[in-house]
């Protein structure tokens, strides 16, 4: 148990009921314990070699993503490959980043693959990953970039979040038995605010805290008005960070009024920045979407992560199949089209998950057979878990391929 006495923080309100659908029980008995790719009721993926566009231009990341796979380090490095996974309330549910954190834990044992910074959803009454508990008696709220009446300077989490009074936080990471214990506090927040910290076993000292925190550590501040973004519980002994940074309703045009992005990615050590922002800027009537306007704001999002770390790659991943008001919705089809324009003019690279899961009206054979939501927009637990062994699998591959390569 990480326990931190906060200062005030801003809020989020409301949330995506749909999202709550990711922390259910499984629909199909068992799958999430055994492997999911295996199920006959999954015919219809079409998880094939080429579906990453663009994968020359991950080769920073896949060459160090490699050297973690077969156990060798690049000589000298102790950084741990870092992986910011960017979205809307299929990255918020935290389940995508679960199962890939698993399936490499998994396939290298002894390896410490690790949670990246926790976004305080659950102090701002929203959804977030299962197994990353807050608690606290005082009343938080919140603000996030993805609603339009919300205001804040929000930085790579899109959230803020407030307490009128101080209050002792209690945090759980959810971190699996053995993957070492924090040993660097970050706290993430707009600049002009001050934190403190202590633990049991030291002094206060200023933040970074670059002690054994332990579990346990308190958190507070003398401003008047302090504010959260999100806090990382770092692990030196990590090969692989894996950051879950989704907001529900989040979308291009959100993720462009985030005033602290550039200024706070670039304090964190990042290889790969996957952009899965798109389903949300297409769920509209098609002739109300504007496949250039949405091109422009991705460009504009690129250059600025490009900014802050431009030897960074960058992975945008197209939308999953979906309705609109009941009816198939063939934006996800232009979202396709322009993420491939993108890979061509701004050197990025994209794995097409509209194709791998099957294409147009594979949301409804996805909810037939108990990986997708009731209202083909979102998918449940099986369904997210599906997602983040399906990219997995896409970075393994692409990673021994390209060791392959001349």
């Amino acid at each position: 148990m990480l326990c931190i006495l906060m200062g005030q923080f801003v809020v989020s309100q409301g949330q995506d009921k749909s999202a709550h659908e990711a922390e259910k029980e499984e629909k199909v008995p068992g799958l999430a314990d055994t492997d999911p790719l295996r199920s006959d009721d999954l015919w219809f993926l079409h998880s094939v070699e080429d579906d990453i566009l663009g994968q020359e231009n991950l080769s920073g990341f896949l060459a160090r993503f490699r050297s973690v796979l077969r156990g060798t380090p690049v000589s000298g490095d102790s950084i741990p490959v870092s992986v910011f996974h960017f979205g809307g309330s299929h990255v918020q549910a935290g389940r995508i980043g679960w199962a890939f954190r698993k399936r490499l834990a998994q396939d290298r044992p002894g390896l410490v693959v690790s949670r990246g910074i926790l976004p305080p959803h659950r102090l701002a009454g929203e959804n977030g990953p299962p197994e990353v508990r807050w608690s606290s008696s005082a009343n938080w709220q919140g603000q996030r970039s993805s609603h339009r009446r919300h205001t804040g300077d929000w930085g790579i989490t899109g959230l803020e979040v407030s307490a009128a009074v101080p209050d002792t936080v209690c945090l759980w990471n959810g971190e699996w038995t053995g993957q070492g214990c924090v040993d660097a506090i970050d706290i993430l927040s707009p600049t002009e605010n001050h934190w403190e910290w202590s633990n049991p076993h030291s002094l206060p000292s200023e933040e970074p805290l670059e002690v054994d925190a332990g579990d346990t550590l308190m958190l507070w501040t003398t401003d008047s008005v302090a504010r959260l973004h999100g806090v990382w519980m770092r692990n030196r002994d990590a090969a692989l960070v894996y950051h879950d940074l989704g907001g529900n309703g989040a979308s291009t045009a959100a993720w462009l009024r985030h005033s602290l992005l550039e200024e706070q990615l670039e304090h964190c050590p990042a290889d790969l920045a996957i952009l899965a922002w798109g389903i949300n800027d297409a769920h509209m009537r098609p002739d109300r979407f504007d496949p250039d306007r949405f091109k422009e704001r991705y460009s504009q999002l690129i250059t600025a992560f490009r900014a802050a770390h431009p030897a960074m790659d960058i992975l945008l991943v197209t939308n999953n199949d979906s309705h609109y008001r009941n009816r198939h919705n063939p934006n996800a089809e232009r979202v396709r089209q322009t993420m491939a324009a993108l890979v061509e003019e701004m050197e990025v690279a994209c794995w097409d998950l509209y194709g791998v899961l099957g294409g147009a009206h594979s949301m409804d054979l996805l909810q037939r057979t108990g990986f997708a939501s009731s209202d083909h927009l979102h998918f449940n637990r099986n369904g997210y878990e599906l997602i983040g062994e399906l990219l997995y699998d896409a970075l393994v591959r692409a990673a021994l391929q390209n060791a392959m390569e001349p």
